[in-house]
């Protein structure tokens, strides 16, 4: 088993561009631990949904250069994933103080892979980068319920992104 290091599209934002200094210094950071991140299928859509042809988002660079991969879709007939997935979404819309069905089905989707390869036993660490502390602490706290707590820890993006640029 390994360790799996899952982002969202909060990251990829505030990297930038790829002549961006924090593009950069987190590509050193995934070259120089040998690490490859793992974006759920709906993060990579909802990054490259509004992006021209003309010019390659920068998530595709990323994923050329081989320091991201973007996970197959979610196996929802897995009922811890679609647990995850519905708690993350409760998780959120209670912190942000609205319904449920308007929280962004991405950032959810963060905690539903992370399950899915838990329970699989395709991963015994997750690390979950993401800009949203609701959605990274929603998906710590949901995951601990289904007995996952101590393989499931939240890296808040901005500050991830921060003290690699500093």
């Amino acid at each position: 088993m390994s360790t799996h290091h899952i982002v969202d599209t909060g990251l990829f934002v505030a990297m930038g561009q790829p002549s961006n200094t924090r593009y950069k210094a987190v590509q050193r950071f995934v070259r120089r631990n040998n690490i490859t991140f793992v974006l759920p299928k709906r993060v990579y859509d909802e990054l490259v949904a509004h992006e021209s042809n003309a010019q390659m988002p920068p998530v595709d660079t990323a994923i050329e250069e081989g320091w991201i991969t973007v996970a197959p879709p979610l196996e929802f007939s897995e009922p811890v994933v679609s647990r995850a997935m519905d708690g993350v979404q409760r998780y959120i819309a209670n912190a942000d103080d609205r319904p449920a069905d308007e929280v962004e089905r991405a950032d959810a989707a963060l905690a539903a892979l992370a399950a899915q390869r838990l329970s699989a036993g395709a991963a015994a660490d997750i690390y979950i980068y993401t800009t949203d502390i609701a959605a990274g602490e929603g998906a710590e706290t949901i995951l601990a319920s289904e007995g996952y707590g101590d393989s499931v820890t939240f890296i808040n993006g901005f500050r991830f992104i921060e003290d690699l640029h500093s």
